[in-house]
C-alpha cells in the first residue's frame, strides 16, 4: 500500500511518527479495509465500510470488494480482478457505476432493499426475489410509486427507475417503491432507530465522559448524522403513508364515477319501469272494461299478469340505496384522513434537532486551535435522547394513519366489485324491460287483430280496402258469424251474439249516412244554378275579346 494513502487516511490521528503507525497498518489482512481507533485507543480492523455511511447495501457490498483489490500489500497483486485480470479494476468499476438498482421499502419492517435488475427483467422475477427476503407472497404483494400509481406487471422491473437515477448510490432522494403486505388489514408499528456506531453508543452510556477534540469532532459528527437519518427514515415512512393514501384516492375517485353511473342508471331504469308499470295498470282496466261485450283472452290476461309481476323484481332501488350510503360512509372516512395533520404535511421536531446538531458540530469544527481542549457530549446526547423519543412517536402516529388508510382501502375495493354486479344486474333489469315492452306490443296487435277478425272476418288487407268492404257490402258484417253460431259453446255464443247487434247497429248507422248523401245530392241539384256560364256561351265570350 502507497505511503501516501496511509498518511492521508491517518494525518489527523495521534499515533505519532509514520514508521509508529505504518506498522500497525501492516497487520491488516488481505480482506481488511478499514482501520481505525475507538475511544479508548485500540486499533481495530475491518474488512466493511464505516458506518454510518450513505451506501445503498448493494454498492457497498461491491464497493467492499473492489477496494479489497486496490488496498492489496503486494503492488502485482493490486488492481487484478478475478474476472477482468491485471488492471481489470476500472472495468469492475465501470460495471459498478452501470448497475440499475431498484429500492423497494418494505411498509411492515421499514427495511429497505435493494436490488439489481437487468433491462429485460421482468416485474415477476423481482417480485419472487422480494419473497425471498421478506417473506411475503408474490399475491399479496403491492408494489406502489410515490404518487400512488401501482406498478404495472407486463412492464420490465426498470419501469420504476427513473433516467437521472440508474445508479443513485445515496439512499437520500432516491426513487423509492413502496411495498405493502394485501393480507393485513392493519399495521403495526415495528420500526426501531438503527443501531448506533460504537463510539455513539459509548457516550450515550457516559455522556459525561472527557474526548479528545478529535474524539469529539468525530463522535460528534456521527451524533448529526444518526439525527440526520432518523429524519430521513420518517420522511421516507411517511412517503410510503402518503402513497398509500394517493391510491385511495384513485380508487375512490373510480369508485365515485361508478356511483355517478350507477345512480343515474338506476333513476332511468326506474323511469322505464314506473311508464312500463303505469301500461300494463292502464292495458289491464281498459282490458276489465271492455269484457263484458268485448273480447276476452285468458292467454293474454296471464301474460299481462305474469309481465307486471316480473317487473317488480327490476329495479335494484334497495341494493342501490345501501351502496350510496356505505360509499358516503366511506367518503367520510377519506375526508378525516385527508384533514389529519400527518396526511398533509412533513417535518417537525426532528427537522428542528437535526439543524441544533449541525449547529453544535459546525461551531465545534470551527474553534480556533488554542481552544480546540477536551470536553464531554452531554448537549449532543441530549438532543440524539429528543430525536429518538420523537422518532417513534411520529412513527406511531404514521403506522395509525396508514393503519386507517388501508382499511379504507380494503372497504373500497370491496366496494367497486358490488357496484359492478349492481351495474350489470340493471343491465339485465332494462333488458328485460325493452323485452316486456315488445311482448307487450305484441300482444296488443294481436288483440287488434283478433278485433278485426270478428267484425269483419278474414283479415284482408289495407285499411282503405277494410273502408271499402264494410261501406260498399254492409249486409255482407253479419254473414260470417251465423253459419257457425250453432256449434260455439255458451259464453261464445252470447259473444256471438253481442257481435251480431253491433253489425246490425253498424249497418244501421251506414244506411243513414248513405240517406244523408242523397238527400243532400238532391238539395245541391234543386238550387238556382243559372248564373253559371255553359261553355259554349264562355267561348263566344273569350273570342270577342281576343
Amino acid at each position: 500500500m502507497p505511503r501516501s494513502w496511509i498518511r492521508a487516511v491517518f494525518a489527523r490521528h495521534s499515533w505519532g511518527p509514520c514508521s509508529t503507525w505504518h506498522s500497525k497498518v501492516r497487520q491488516k489482512s488481505e480482506v481488511d479495509i478499514v482501520v481505525s481507533e475507538d475511544l479508548n485507543g485500540t486499533v481495530k480492523f475491518s474488512s466493511s465500510l464505516p458506518y454510518p455511511n450513505n451506501l445503498n447495501s448493494v454498492l457497498a457490498e461491491r464497493l467492499e470488494k473492489w477496494l479489497q483489490l486496490m488496498l492489496m500489500w503486494h503492488p502485482r497483486q493490486r488492481g487484478t480482478d478475478p474476472k477482468y485480470g491485471p488492471n481489470g479494476c476500472f472495468k469492475a468499476l465501470d460495471d459498478i457505476l452501470n448497475l440499475k438498482l431498484v429500492h423497494i421499502l418494505n411498509m411492515v419492517t421499514g427495511t429497505i432493499h435493494t436490488y439489481p435488475v437487468t433491462e429485460d427483467e421482468s416485474l415477476q422475477s423481482l417480485k419472487a426475489r422480494i419473497q425471498q427476503d421478506t417473506g411475503i407472497p408474490e399475491e399479496d404483494q403491492e408494489l406502489l410509486q410515490e404518487a400512488g400509481l401501482a406498478l404495472i406487471p407486463d412492464k420490465p422491473a426498470t419501469q420504476c427507475i427513473s433516467d437521472g437515477k440508474l445508479n443513485e448510490g445515496r439512499t437520500l432522494d432516491m426513487d423509492l417503491v413502496f411495498l405493502f403486505d394485501n393480507s393485513k388489514i392493519t399495521y403495526e408499528t415495528q420500526i426501531s432507530p438503527r443501531p448506533q456506531p460504537e463510539s455513539v453508543s459509548c457516550i450515550l452510556q457516559e455522556p459525561k465522559r472527557n474526548l479528545a477534540f478529535f474524539q469529539l469532532r468525530k463522535v460528534w459528527g456521527q451524533v448529526w448524522h444518526s439525527i440526520q437519518t432518523l429524519k430521513e427514515d420518517c420522511n421516507r415512512l411517511q412517503q410510503g403513508q402518503r402513497a398509500a393514501m394517493m391510491n385511495l384516492l384513485r380508487n375512490n375517485s373510480c369508485l365515485s364515477k361508478m356511483k355517478n353511473s350507477m345512480a343515474s342508471m338506476s333513476q332511468q331504469l326506474k323511469a322505464k319501469l314506473d311508464f312500463f308499470k303505469t301500461s300494463i295498470q292502464i292495458d289491464l282496466e281498459k282490458y276489465s272494461e271492455q269484457t263484458e261485450f268485448g273480447i276476452t283472452s285468458d292467454k293474454l290476461l296471464l301474460a299481462w299478469r305474469e309481465m307486471e309481476q316480473a317487473v317488480e323484481l327490476c329495479g335494484r332501488e334497495n341494493e342501490v340505496k345501501l351502496l350510496v350510503e356505505r360509499m358516503m360512509a366511506l367518503q367520510t372516512d377519506i375526508v378525516d384522513l385527508q384533514r389529519s395533520p400527518m396526511g398533509r404535511k412533513q417535518g417537525g421536531t426532528l427537522d428542528d434537532l437535526e439543524e441544533q446538531a449541525r449547529e453544535l458540530y459546525r461551531r465545534l469544527r470551527e474553534k480556533p486551535r488554542d481552544q480546540r481542549t477536551e470536553g464531554d457530549s452531554q448537549e449532543m446526547v441530549r438532543l440524539l435522547l429528543q430525536a429518538i423519543q420523537s422518532f417513534e412517536k411520529k412513527v406511531r402516529v404514521i403506522y395509525t394513519q396508514l393503519s386507517k388508510t388501508v382499511v379504507c382501502k380494503q372497504k373500497a375495493l370491496e366496494l367497486l366489485p358490488k357496484v359492478e354486479e349492481v351495474v350489470s344486474l340493471m343491465n339485465e333489469d332494462e333488458k328485460t324491460v325493452v323485452r316486456l315492452q315488445e311482448k307487450r306490443q305484441k300482444e296488443l296487435w294481436n288483440l287488434l287483430k283478433i278485433a278485426c277478425s270478428k267484425v269483419r272476418g278474414p283479415v284482408s288487407g289495407s285499411p282503405d280496402s277494410m273502408n271499402a268492404s264494410r261501406l260498399s257490402q254492409p249486409g255482407q258484417l253479419m254473414s260470417q258469424p251465423s253459419t257457425a253460431s250453432n256449434s260455439l259453446p255458451e259464453p261464445a255464443k252470447k259473444s256471438e251474439e253481442l257481435v251480431a247487434e253491433a253489425h246490425n247497429l253498424c249497418t244501421l248507422l251506414e244506411n243513414a249516412i248513405q240517406d244523408t248523401v242523397r238527400e243532400q245530392d238532391q238539395s245541391f241539384t234543386a238550387l238556382d244554378w243559372s248564373w253559371l256560364q255553359t261553355e259554349e256561351e264562355e267561348h263566344s265570350c273569350l273570342e270577342q275579346a281576343s
